[in-house]
């Protein structure tokens, strides 16, 4: 086992690695059900609560679904910043589209795929207000619909 193992177990020890993990999980479920229930042409994808890498759920739209696309909104635990990627639903699809990607201007706060399951990503939030969920809420809802809207000025939707 890894030099660190004694470090992680003081920290889960300490209860704090578990509570912030928890609570992570907690608000990313409850953005997916706000996104699902306020906006019933979203089409939710699964939750996964990942290995402390990644905390993520996909949603779609007809458009996005015609074209074999998806959003996935994430949770990077190690940058600790929410996240929107353009992905594809499967590895030629994601190929097909990251070639098309390279010709469209999108905008500046987008950024080229960093990630082998992602087409075009933007770092919507870094080191989020926990204690203020309804703007992160309010935040992430915005650039879900910015988003979609850009992809669509593109003719990519």
């Amino acid at each position: 086992m890894h030099d660190g193992f004694s470090e992680y177990q003081k920290l889960v020890q300490t209860g704090d690695i578990v509570r912030v993990y928890k609570g992570i999980i907690d608000y990313m479920q409850s953005l997916r059900r706000h996104l699902r229930d306020k906006h019933r042409e979203y089409k939710m994808g699964s939750f996964n609560q990942g290995a402390m890498d990644f905390t993520y759920f996909s949603l779609s739209t007809k458009e996005l679904k015609a074209e074999q696309l998806k959003l996935v909104i994430i949770f990077n635990h190690q940058k600790a910043s929410f996240e929107i990627w353009l992905a594809g639903q499967n590895k030629q699809v994601q190929k097909q589209y990251l070639a098309l990607m390279d010709e469209k201007e999108m905008g500046a706060h987008y950024r080229a795929s960093t990630h082998p399951h992602s087409i075009l990503e933007w770092e919507v939030l870094k080191n989020p207000n926990f204690n203020d969920l309804d703007t992160v809420t309010t935040k992430m809802e915005q650039s879900v619909k910015v988003f979609l809207q850009d992809l669509s000025k593109n003719g990519d939707q």
